[in-house]
């Protein structure tokens, strides 16, 4: 009997402390603020695929970010110097064969103040006058007017060559050329020794016919 009562009163021990602990659980939880509650550090971010970011520490999360755009050294833009387009020279002094003669004007014709038909008119040749000649170029022949001046005119406006008819002895070897001028092309060749027939003046050279009826011109200095 006093085993029994014995356990029942352990029971109703064991039943009030459940009891009490049941009524404190609440009491303590009611008492517990918001502000008590740490803050979390770290929040895992969400990505631009709604995935959640590396934690911190990890590899990932260490990966120094780029520099701001404003901070980037760019390497400097390699420099170039301008480009200078140098101008022809108008100015340039023709290349000039000398030569001396008293020309009859064949046509009226301009005289050009350069040996080119784009440079200035200076003066115009009347025909039947008479114009001193000094030089050719390749293509014009240089006069010197009455004025002064030093001008160019085409070879056709004036009487080149002058006719004649004599027998000469060659004293040097020479080339015929199709022009009285060293500009003209080659057409044949005369040796020194030999006779030739002069058939005209001009300028500086002498117009030759050969025996097989070659025209063409040698230098006078072939024939001294």
């Amino acid at each position: 009997m006093l085993h029994r009562d014995f356990r029942s009163a352990r029971v109703m021990a064991l039943v009030a402390a459940v009891a009490m602990l049941a009524f404190s659980t609440p009491c303590f939880a009611a008492g517990v603020n918001e502000e008590d509650v740490p803050e979390t550090s770290v929040v895992p971010a969400e990505g631009p695929s709604g995935a959640a970011g590396a934690p911190a520490g990890s590899p990932s999360s260490m990966t120094p970010s780029a520099p701001a755009e404003s901070g980037v050294m760019s390497a400097p833009a390699p420099t170039t110097k301008p480009h200078v387009h140098h101008a022809a020279s108008t100015n340039r002094a023709p290349e000039i064969e000398p030569a001396q003669a008293r020309l009859k004007v064949l046509q009226d014709a301009p005289v050009y103040s350069a040996p080119a038909k784009s440079s200035k008119r200076i003066e115009q040749l009347t025909t039947g006058k008479f114009v001193e000649v000094t030089g050719s170029t390749h293509y014009y022949l240089q006069v010197q007017l009455k004025s002064g001046q030093t001008g160019y005119i085409d070879p056709s406006a004036v009487e080149v060559v002058k006719p004649t008819d004599k027998v000469f002895v060659l004293t040097h070897d020479a080339g015929v050329l199709d022009k009285p001028s060293r500009w003209g092309k080659k057409l044949a060749e005369v040796h020194q020794g030999h006779n030739v027939h002069v058939i005209g003046l001009a300028l500086n050279y002498v117009q030759i016919r050969m025996k097989s009826g070659l025209e063409g011109f040698v230098p006078l200095t072939a024939l001294e």
